[in-house]
């Protein structure tokens, strides 16, 4: 976290750049969160997951416990476990976007500090988004030669090796090479009883940022990364009888729900096994490397600064998950997926001081995605389904924003974006084989495209009654791409008929407080969202095979609720923190396919009005903190325990999948010279052991699998800097 020194009156000054350009974080007038390094260490931040339990309605979900995370915010987000449709939160490191959920989980590490925007997006992003954004701020290269290193070592036999090495290359060149690597932390076992565990994490990353100063008036910041994971996929465990066979054959035995949450199953037919390249007995896995590069400019002009960014970025991924938790073949599933992501972004963006402030741009960007998806199901209907396709994204837009300095005291602020996106799915086929015969010989559809031309943006007014306190209210537009269903499919036209871009008017107002007196920041935000055109799951009936899952879009619905954070020293080495979130919403109007009847032969489908059901999201999050620093003459003691709160989270299916509330409480403590050349930290996450899951579905009915969230864990910590 960028931050000044403490004054006097022993508040903090965090700075953001959230809105292109640096802020005091109790300046922008919308609802942001801000962790800061040292915070995502001592809190042992692993991976995206980690994120929600740091900061107020957040939620990131595992999708059927893969390693494919599905970002919300205050209850808005996308559920879909394919890999080509874009989230509703946009992921950024350094500003660029990374549109490809399965690539996210590599960009936890040497950072500086985390922003959680929370609403809509687009009039200063390079992608528009609905739910809000999450942006990585790195550590940058650094004039002196500086170099450090984190070992820590836990739980289930799990490590982690942090280190970077800052410093100048010339007067006018600076580095900063930083990687990491985890191991280990299987805490998931084979019900079977052969003492095989599931769930250790080989992950490795690297990154270098070169930054140098051509001219007084030109800087150019190079980017080079890579990633190569080679994890093992999460278990997950039945917690209901597993009757998916026996409910097709009533002579089938049914396995019985696990009573031990850590129990898990894996395995598959030697059929499947054999097509996807595998032995019967392999371990889930999910295997991702990610390379990328990024190079931005800047030249510094009289009146403003233009800024040239550029990247590339190339992930690949290869994972094997068991969706139905057990040695059977009911629901094993194969992915191998390779993306490309292009993008450039030009903007210009005025000098600070006077009243008005402003920043416009253009953005585009060309994503390119193949994608092979692979069922096995030969132990419930004896068959094995094969998805493959490639899609292209264009995506060209126009944005800007002003800042109007009506008085010392008021503020108005404008922004508008114009975006034209183009989507276009090629050669998409979904084949059901018995035996290597192919049973649906209409298996394949044509090139299909979609495309839209949709204006987003922003009005809002802020106002400062008095010094460092600050008024704020705001309404804004939008916008989230639409796309294509790409699941096994016997009617690959009808499931890949296009969903439309969702539309979101936002409705916000908030007050940003510190009392310097009282050593006191005081946040808080109240939203309301008009949804328009919702993407959610639902059905299709075909009148041959019956319902087919797609993604389809709800005509309205409505979301809203609040947030608040807080910072407490109430005493000079005592640190309080407290933030909540409440989220609530529901289905305005949407007319869903519940199941469909067999008449005369075909299939009828069976609908319901769904106005009024809840949305799914956890109504209520929490957070909150306490931290005392010690001083013990040449050292500095610093104890801390934290808690994260989330109420029940409801699901679109019926009560069975609804996500029952947790509580998690974690503790640390640490030691570390005044000169802070090193410290030793001990912690514990979850240190009363809470017993919960993180997501509830199923792959197919009669098999209800949950992912397990970690027990409790502990471990050590040694830094040291040079």
């Amino acid at each position: 976290m960028t931050s000044t020194p403490a004054p006097a009156d022993g508040t903090e000054e965090i700075t953001v750049t959230s809105e292109r350009r640096t802020q005091n974080v109790q300046n922008v007038g919308s609802s942001i969160s801000v962790i800061s390094g040292n915070t995502l260490v001592t809190r042992n931040v692993n991976d995206v997951f980690d994120l929600q339990y740091l900061t107020p309605s957040l939620q990131v979900t595992p999708q059927f416990g893969s390693g494919q995370p599905s970002f919300a915010i205050r209850g808005l987000g996308f559920d879909d476990y394919a890999s080509n449709n874009a989230p509703s939160v946009g992921i950024y490191v350094d500003e660029v976007s990374l549109p490809v959920p399965f690539a996210t989980n590599e960009s936890t590490f040497d950072v500086q500090r985390v922003e959680v925007l929370r609403g809509p997006q687009g009039t200063l992003y390079g992608r528009n988004t609905t739910g809000g954004a999450i942006n990585y701020i790195l550590n940058k290269p650094t004039p002196d030669l500086i170099a450090g290193i984190d070992t820590q070592y836990g739980s289930f036999d799990s490590s982690k090796v942090d280190g970077f090495v800052s410093g100048p290359i010339s007067d006018r060149v600076q580095f900063r090479i930083s990687g990491e690597t985890q191991h280990g932390g299987a805490f998931e076992h084979n019900r079977d009883g052969d003492g095989s565990v599931l769930g250790d994490v080989n992950r490795n990353a690297l990154r270098l940022l070169l930054d140098a100063e051509v001219t007084d008036t030109l800087k150019l910041e190079l980017n080079l990364h890579g990633s190569h994971d080679r994890s093992d996929a999460d278990g997950l465990h039945l917690y209901a009888p597993l009757t998916a066979v026996n409910d097709l054959n009533p002579l089938a035995p049914i396995e019985p729900a696990d009573t031990d949450r850590f129990a898990t199953g894996w395995g598959t037919s030697k059929v499947f096994a054999n097509e996807i390249g595998i032995q019967p007995n392999q371990k889930p896995f999910t295997h991702v490397d990610t390379a990328g590069t990024s190079l931005r400019a800047d030249q510094t002009l009289s009146f403003a600064t233009l800024t040239d960014l550029i990247s590339e970025d190339y992930a690949q991924r290869t994972e094997y998950d068991n969706f139905d938790a057990s040695s059977q073949s009911i629901a094993d599933v194969f992915l191998n997926s390779r993306a490309d992501v292009f993008s450039n972004e030009l903007r210009l963006t005025s000098r600070d001081g006077g009243r008005l402030n402003w920043v416009g741009g253009i953005f585009y960007s060309n994503q390119f995605l193949s994608d092979i998806y692979r069922s096995g199901f030969d132990d419930i209907y004896g068959l094995e389904g094969n998805v493959h396709y490639s899609q292209t994204v264009n995506t060209i837009s126009g944005f800007g924003q002003a800042n109007y300095k009506v008085t010392n005291a008021l503020t108005l602020i404008g922004g508008l974006r114009i975006e034209h996106e183009t989507r276009r799915l090629n050669n998409f086929t979904s084949q059901f084989l018995a035996n290597d015969v192919l049973t649906n010989p209409a298996d394949s559809v044509g090139p299909q495209s979609t495309s839209y031309t949709l204006p987003s943006g922003k009005i809002e007014l802020d106002y400062s009654p008095i010094h460092r306190d600050m008024i704020y209210a705001s309404v804004s537009r939008g916008i989230k791409s639409g796309g294509f269903t790409t699941y096994n499919s016997p009617d690959p036209a009808a499931s890949t008929a296009p969903f439309q871009p969702e539309k979101l008017w936002a409705y916000e107002i908030g007050n940003k407080l510190e009392v310097p007196d009282q050593h006191l920041r005081f946040n808080i935000s109240a939203f309301y969202y008009d949804y328009h055109d919702q993407q959610v799951q639902s059905e299709v009936v075909n009148p041959t095979v019956g319902p087919i899952g797609v993604i389809v879009n709800a005509p309205r619905s409505h979301l809203y609720g609040g947030e608040f954070e807080t910072s407490w020293t109430p005493l000079p080495r005592l640190t309080l923190t407290q933030s909540a979130g409440w989220a609530t919403g529901q289905f305005d109007d949407f007319n869903a396919i519940t199941g469909a009847n067999l008449v005369d032969g075909k299939y009828v489908a069976i609908d319901a009005s769904r106005k009024g059901d809840s949305l799914p999201a956890p109504k209520i999050t929490m957070n909150g903190s306490v931290s005392y620093r010690w001083d013990l003459g040449q050292f500095d003691l610093v104890t801390e325990g934290d808690y994260s709160l989330r109420s029940t989270q409801r699901s679109l299916f019926g009560p069975l999948y609804n996500v029952a509330g947790y509580t998690l409480f974690n503790t640390s403590v640490s030691l570390s010279p005044k000169n802070g050349r090193w410290s030793l930290a001990a912690f514990g996450q979850n240190i009363l052991d809470k017993q919960y899951d993180v997501t509830r579905n199923f792959f197919v009915q009669g098999d209800d699998i949950a992912l397990a969230g970690l027990p409790a864990t502990w471990g050590v910590r040694l830094s040291v800097n040079y």
